[in-house]
């Protein structure tokens, strides 16, 4: 295994982890009762929120296979886990019956951001592939 490989194999741990942990994480700024909202909805509200958010990552790491250079898989990264950071801070689910469904809807509408930063990635990767091979 080459050492870009190896690399590129850790950095798609990463996406994985953070992209898991995501949801979670972004509630802590809201306080115990807002980031109660996801947690004391038991292992049901769990799976749901992590299942739907593996859309959202493993776009990102669709993304990572076009990629030579781990760095080049910061672009996606970037974009869209910031993009979901700021919808699942925002999502209030005692607000509404269906505020519930914005869970569902926040990956598919991050797959945007993430293409932008895909198409970003993969611009640079192959401007580091020049750099490299100059």
């Amino acid at each position: 295994m080459t050492p870009d490989m190896a690399s590129m194999r850790k950095a798609r741990i990463v996406v994985v982890v953070i992209g898991v942990l995501l949801p979670f994480v972004a509630r802590l700024p809201g306080g115990p009762d807002w980031m109660g909202q996801y947690l004391l909805g038991g292992v049901g509200l769990l799976l749901f929120v992590s299942g739907f958010n593996a859309i959202a990552w493993g776009a990102i790491l669709a993304c990572s296979l076009a990629y030579r250079r781990p760095a080049s898989l910061v672009l996606p990264a970037l974009f869209g886990f910031a993009f979901l950071a700021w919808g699942h801070y925002e999502v209030d689910l005692r607000a509404d019956a269906q505020a519930s469904l914005a869970l569902v809807f926040l990956p598919i509408y991050a797959l945007l951001p993430i293409a932008i930063g895909g198409a970003l990635g993969y611009l640079l990767d192959r401007h580091l592939r020049r750099a490299a091979a100059a």
